[in-house]
């Protein structure tokens, strides 16, 4: 305010677990003199992230991230992985600057962290993947790009059963070039046997 004679506003963006803990002031006083200093708060914790999915906004998707780290401090690296791959698909698929997403991405990578140094490893591999595929337009993209596209579960199903008959690509590759789970690949696999 002194530097550009304008209004300020400030804004606490909380990223504890503590769903009651909601401050949005400062109090102190000391031999008469006495400070309050009120503030907006933003609760991570509170935020939907299927509308933190859908916004535009980049710092959605920061928020998204630091959401996710805080639920996951209670799973494991098997659990975090598709969480952090899923991100960076949701984020590379938004329509934002390179810049911003090379930010965004080592945001994601460093702010949500494996236990084991071999998952960071193959999560790194993994990146480098799908980065990759975004440059050269590869099958696999093209296979991303359209289930994406399809969306609707019956377009899904037909769309795994193709890629099952048709390539030999396997039920986690299928699961992750679709966006549906493993076990919903497993399931439509045991069906054709049957």
């Amino acid at each position: 305010m002194d530097k550009y004679q304008k209004p300020i506003t400030a804004f606490a963006i909380l990223t504890d677990a503590n769903k009651k803990y909601h401050p949005d002031r400062y109090e102190s006083s000391f031999l008469g003199t006495r400070v309050l200093y009120e503030f907006n708060s933003y609760k991570v914790l509170n935020q939907n992230p299927e509308e933190l999915l859908a916004s535009n906004n980049p710092f959605a998707i920061v928020i998204l991230v630091v959401h996710t780290a805080i639920h996951a401090k209670k799973l494991n690296d098997n659990q975090i992985f598709p969480l952090k791959i899923e991100l960076t698909k949701r984020l590379l698929a938004k329509e934002i600057s390179k810049t911003k997403i090379r930010q965004l991405l080592n945001f994601l990578k460093y702010y949500i962290r494996f236990e084991n140094k071999e998952t960071e490893v193959k999560f790194e591999e993994e990146l480098d993947f799908i980065t990759e595929k975004r440059k050269t337009m590869g099958i696999e993209e093209f296979l991303l790009d359209r289930a994406k596209k399809e969306g609707e579960r019956e377009s899904a199903v037909k769309f795994v059963n193709t890629l099952i008959k048709e390539t030999t690509f396997s039920v986690e590759k299928i699961a992750s070039l679709v966006g549906v789970s493993v076990d919903f690949v497993n399931k439509l696999k045991a069906e054709m046997k049957n």
